[in-house]
């Protein structure tokens, strides 16, 4: 495929990722709960698992796709059932850790520490105050403990380790999946938040992206 041919089609396919991520946001808030709603939800998921079928090259870009995969899953069923959506969503921060492999260096697992502090200070206000549901405190626990390592792996590998671009595209996705589950959990059990529904789901389409452009080959 000559370059131009390659260009179109990446920016066809950004074209349809934004416009599905941006239906998506536009119909939680205008048909919440709909058929609608929950059909054009799974669009930009499936763009991304489609995507990464036709070019998953190399360990980090199929543990990635696995864990998109999962992603979709998880979108599918967390309306319906939350805890069973926290759950896969876990399995799919777990396939991201695995594609981002073990720290080589002591000094590369420094970045854990910020990372799981966030994580326990989340954990603290939602959980350790008794803010979120007894049932629940046992799932978020153990996922509020993966996306922590999660996120300290992404933080590793753009700040410690040897530096390059998709490393720091990973990481900025990982970032901003961060962002959009402490939005569910402090609009869930601490304070409603204006346009919630709007912020968690931007937050988590701009980070899902990211984690899927930064494991890409071409993005090195």
């Amino acid at each position: 495929m000559d370059r131009a041919s390659f260009q179109r089609r990446e920016a066809t396919f950004f074209a349809a990722y934004l416009a599905s991520a941006a239906a998506s946001c536009s119909l939680v808030v205008l048909a919440p709960g709909s058929i609608a709603y929950r059909l054009v939800k799974v669009v930009p998921l499936l763009l991304l698992c489609a995507a990464r079928l036709r070019e998953r090259q190399g360990r980090l870009a199929k543990l990635v796709g696995l864990g998109l995969f999962a992603s979709l899953v998880a979108d599918v069923v967390i309306d319906s059932v939350f805890v069973a959506g926290l759950g896969v969503f876990l399995v799919a921060h777990l396939f991201y850790l695995a594609g981002m492999g073990l720290p080589k260096r002591a000094a590369d697992w420094l970045p854990m520490l910020p990372a799981l502090a966030f994580g326990g200070l989340m954990w603290g206000i939602l959980v350790g105050s008794g803010r979120a549901p007894e049932a629940l405190h046992a799932p978020i626990t153990a996922y509020a403990i993966v996306i922590s390592s999660m996120l300290g792996r992404a933080l590793g590998r753009a700040l410690v380790e040897p530096k390059d671009h998709a490393a720091r595209i990973f990481c900025a996705g990982a970032v901003f999946f961060v962002i959009s589950d402490s939005l569910i959990g402090v609009n869930r059990w601490l304070f409603p938040l204006p346009l919630a529904a709007v912020w968690i789901l931007s937050t988590y389409w701009l980070g899902q992206f990211l984690i899927f452009r930064g494991s890409a080959r071409s993005a090195a």
